[in-house]
């Protein structure tokens, strides 16, 4: 039987969080607490929350937090995705919890969820008289599938990828893929063909491209990172 774990953004509403765990159903062995220094919470609050959460959770199930520095949607689902990818590869079935997630999360985890096909569920709080008193319901939200991608341009991404991230120069992408050619119309057509890629990983928001003197310089956007640790 698979291993059920947990990833949960923590706020400030520790007792929704923790609610929302005991309605979900869901089996649960581990648990991963994300915290980052979102400008929406207040970061000391978090951090207690996440203290009492995870004083409560330690005696029933195993617990480890995911620190998160930088604060941008991306930034924040490829460092969810980095602890999401090792559990899967181990076998685990992975879950998204963002009862408590602030704005920022919520949305890191949605990219996360896409891209890793984990479960991403969260607790529609219950409204008495316009104030909350409870959950309503666990509602688990349906993903759409990530857009198919070639299996050239996943070659492409992985390759920039395995550079640290970033490549000199179309040439130096072609030469790394293909090889070195003298023949120039070989070439003309290498060169085409990688020109089409790239703008199309560009037009998805994969990689970016600026020139430097006489080259291109590729990089992989945030997204193009997360895309490249799921595809590997």
């Amino acid at each position: 039987m698979s291993k059920v774990v947990h990833v949960m953004p923590v706020g400030v509403n520790k007792e929704r969080l923790l609610e929302s765990i005991r309605k979900s159903g869901y089996p649960i062995q581990k648990v991963y607490l994300v915290l980052g220094r979102d400008v929406d919470l207040d970061w000391e609050a978090v951090k207690n929350s996440a203290a009492e959460i995870e004083r409560t959770l330690n005696v029933l199930v195993e617990v480890e937090k995911i620190d998160i520095e930088k604060m941008s949607v991306y930034a924040a689902a490829l460092d969810m995705l980095k602890t999401i990818k090792r559990e899967i590869d181990e076998g685990s079935d992975v879950l998204i919890n963002t009862t408590d997630a602030s704005r920022t999360f919520c949305l890191a985890s949605y990219v996360a969820a896409q891209l890793s096909g984990s479960k991403l569920y969260m607790a529609i709080p219950k409204i008495e008289d316009g104030k909350e008193v409870g959950i309503e319901r666990i509602e688990e939200i349906a993903i759409p599938p990530v857009k198919k991608t070639s299996d050239d341009k996943i070659l492409i991404i992985k390759t920039i990828q395995e550079q640290g991230g970033e490549v000199e120069s179309i040439n130096k992408l072609i030469e790394l893929l293909e090889g070195k050619t003298d023949d120039q119309k070989r070439y003309m057509a290498q060169r085409a063909r990688m020109s089409y890629h790239l703008k199309g990983l560009e037009e998805d928001g994969l990689v970016e491209m600026k020139r430097e003197g006489k080259n291109v310089k590729i990089r992989l956007t945030e997204l193009g990172q997360a895309f490249a640790l799921m595809a590997s």
